[in-house]
């Protein structure tokens, strides 16, 4: 039975304006007009994608918004507030947060961001004290994995082109397992840059279709809630019966 799960954001589309597109003319002009520097902007191509045509892989950056939604899912859920949650954060630009498994984040979307855009800055948060609720380190996600492999049973990477398998037959697997990671790409196109062999035991799909990332999450940690409780009744019913020997 799952007891503990991680859940693993690869090459999360969540980062601060790149400062060295600052030298075009009219990304200054919009820095300028708005009276900010890039460093307390976070990418978001709501705003800023007319100004980035030729930053590599625009498709998969500048959404903040999707680790945002994805974190209230994930902290917002039961496994979360019986502490039995870990999420990890990999970034396109190979950052690693980490977050502590009672951080309570924002729900505001402006103090989201001005949260992310300290810890891109001290990486940590807070700056000072002995007690860290987001720390950040760099790495790349084949490292990252490297170190994770040897601490889960069970590595499991979703995506739309994984074998496809019913809501019961994945909610099982991750269930049965004592230490799962679940990785998910957390940016809105594309796949997950491939990852080297013997990292990931399965590669998985839950529906044929892309869904957004928050409500894929929230189902799988939803399903394991339910089989969790499926199994203390079935192990309270069984202490229960009597046996006429």
């Amino acid at each position: 039975m799952a007891k503990f799960l991680t859940i693993l954001l690869a090459e999360a589309s969540i980062e601060p304006f790149p400062e060295e597109w600052i030298k075009d003319i009219k990304v200054r002009n919009y820095f300028s007009k708005n009276k900010k520097h890039p460093s307390e902007v976070m990418l978001d191509s709501s705003y800023h994608k007319h100004l980035l045509t030729d930053l590599p892989d625009i498709e998969k950056r500048g959404r903040p918004d999707i680790v945002h939604f994805t974190l209230l899912s994930c902290f917002g859920s039961i496994l979360a507030r019986e502490n039995r949650l870990q999420v990890i954060i990999h970034t396109y630009n190979d950052d690693i947060i980490y977050l502590h498994p009672e951080i309570r984040l924002p729900k505001n979307v402006d103090r989201f961001n001005g949260l992310f855009l300290q810890l891109f800055k001290d990486k940590k948060v807070p700056p000072e004290g002995n007690e860290t609720l987001m720390s950040l380190e760099k790495g790349n996600l084949t490292e990252l994995l490297q170190d994770l492999r040897q601490k889960h049973d069970l590595i499991i990477e979703f995506s739309v082109k994984g074998d496809q398998l019913s809501t019961s037959e994945y909610s099982t697997t991750i269930f049965n397992a004592v230490n799962p990671l679940l990785i998910f790409g957390a940016f809105p196109h594309g796949e997950i840059s491939p990852i080297p062999e013997g990292l990931v035991d399965r590669k998985l799909g839950i529906y044929e279709e892309g869904l957004d990332l928050f409500a894929v999450i929230s189902q799988i940690l939803a399903s394991q809630h339910m089989l969790e409780e499926d199994k203390l009744t079935e192990t309270s019913s069984e202490d229960k019966s009597v046996s006429w020997g």
